[in-house]
């Protein structure tokens, strides 16, 4: 699939805007790996696809959490040009993790460059906050947003547009064995990103509800609807347990029960 100059403009305009997030937008997920998908997908004419491979990077990631000092992926261009590959290629997941993986890693040591080479600007901004001057400072940090936003979507613009037939060759011209080994790859990631969250959020309490949530989705047959509506509510009923509220409700019919039998 070829991809058209205004396409490959508003594909890096996508990775820009994932930039931004959490820079100018607060916490908005557009670097999300289903929000990128589905605009990438809208862009290049194919949503459903988009979609798809961008949930399939989303269950990747939702586990790759930086903590500390430790940097995370940059998701926000790795599924996006991730998913822009995989569509242009007309291939799946597979090619989506192999582009978007490398892509993350180096677009993350860039940004971590970018925010490094801004210190020297630091000791200006002190003299600024002494000297009480508000929107010089505003206007060296909106400065400082627009060159990495402009870094990311330059970048991205030359990867889409110059290098989508350099990329397509190689795709096609892996042997069977590659192939057959991205395809176990895109299997095994998923439940990696979940072992990654799990490593952070699992409790033993709750080690009997992802027992019983995994015998539901494997024997009951329902859909993912379904399953998701006894997770929330089987969510609902821990919190409400969790806050004493259910106690709560239990204390106040049985006192009044009390009160009639006086």
């Amino acid at each position: 699939m070829h991809v058209t100059l205004i396409q490959a403009i508003l594909i890096a305009g996508v990775v820009a805007l994932s930039n931004l997030d959490g820079n100018f937008f607060g916490e908005m997920k557009f670097r999300e790996p289903i929000v990128t998908g589905f605009l990438v997908g809208l862009i290049l004419g194919d949503v459903k696809l988009g979609l798809l491979i961008g949930a399939q990077l989303q269950i990747i990631w939702m586990g790759a959490t930086g903590i500390g000092p430790t940097a995370q992926l940059d998701i926000g261009a790795g599924g996006t040009i991730g998913t822009a590959v995989a569509i242009l290629t007309g291939k799946g997941a597979e090619v989506a993790i192999t582009f978007g993986l490398p892509v993350a890693v180096i677009m993350q040591f860039l940004n971590t460059f970018l925010m490094t080479s801004y210190s020297v600007l630091m000791h200006r901004v002190d003299k600024l906050i002494d000297d009480l001057k508000e929107k010089q400072m505003i206007f060296i940090h909106i400065i400082c947003g627009m060159i990495t936003a402009s870094m990311y979507a330059v970048l991205t613009f030359i990867v889409i547009y110059f290098g989508n037939n350099a990329i397509e060759s190689v795709v096609k011209g892996l042997p069977d064995w590659a192939n057959n080994g991205l395809n176990a790859v895109a299997v095994i990631l998923p439940a990696l990103g979940f072992a990654l969250l799990l490593n952070i959020l699992m409790e033993k309490t709750l080690i009997p509800f992802f027992i019983a949530g995994f015998a539901i989705t494997a024997f009951s047959g329902l859909n993912t609807i379904a399953v998701t509506l006894l997770g929330v509510a089987a969510a609902l009923f821990v919190y409400l347990l969790g806050t004493n509220k259910i106690a709560g409700i239990s204390s106040t019919h049985a006192g009044g029960e009390e009160d009639e039998e006086l």
